[in-house]
């Protein structure tokens, strides 16, 4: 008979190797998504990078939806991070958010709401919502914060939709056609906020 003890500690060493083998999944599906993009992006491809079979994948992720929402949790994790280790202004944290974006924002838009599980959801809003406070404070410090908190939200929330849309513009090579830089483009929309 195998004591309480014993019982925790192999439960524990479950829980890692599956931590381990769904991270490793995360970094064959990254390497792959640098090489071909979201569209290119299959499980199988997944499987094969990581060493695994389709079915193993399918295990630790439902579906390439599943799969990409929990690439773009660990990425907009990192993003937090950055963040917050770069200095409080508004223009600092709008470049590092707008760089990031071009890797994040085609996982987000990928990862189709419905198709994600629940938890992952709740994990990328939480990580949305902290991305939120970084950038509502640098347009508050830009004397942008009204007495409103409604009105302050909403200014948070429309320049982190215009750096999301950048980033995809930029991505998707729209703003070169039209010989627009990015940068020039961000500056102009945190201009509004400072």
């Amino acid at each position: 008979m195998v004591d309480a003890g014993t019982r925790a500690a192999r439960e524990i060493r479950k829980a890692q190797g599956q931590e381990s083998r769904a991270a490793h999944i995360l970094a064959a599906a990254a390497d792959l998504l640098d090489e071909a993009g979201t569209s290119s992006l299959t499980m199988r491809a997944v499987a094969a990078r990581a060493g695994y079979t389709a079915g193993a994948v399918y295990s630790y992720f439902a579906s390439k939806e599943a799969l990409l929402a929990a690439m773009a949790v660990e990425e907009l994790d990192q993003l937090a991070k950055t963040m917050r280790q770069e200095e409080d202004g508004l223009e600092a944290q709008a470049s590092v958010c707008t760089q990031a974006l071009h890797r994040v924002g085609p996982l987000l838009i990928a990862a189709h709401r419905g198709d994600v599980p629940e938890a992952t959801e709740r994990a990328l809003t939480g990580r949305i919502i902290a991305i939120l406070r970084l950038i509502d404070r640098g347009v508050g410090a830009g004397g942008r914060r009204s007495d409103d908190a409604n009105s302050q939200a909403l200014d948070t929330i429309a320049l982190w939709c215009g750096l999301v849309g950048l980033a995809q513009l930029s991505t998707s090579g729209r703003l070169a056609s039209l010989d627009v830089d990015d940068t020039d483009v961000a500056s102009a929309l945190i201009a509004r906020y400072t």
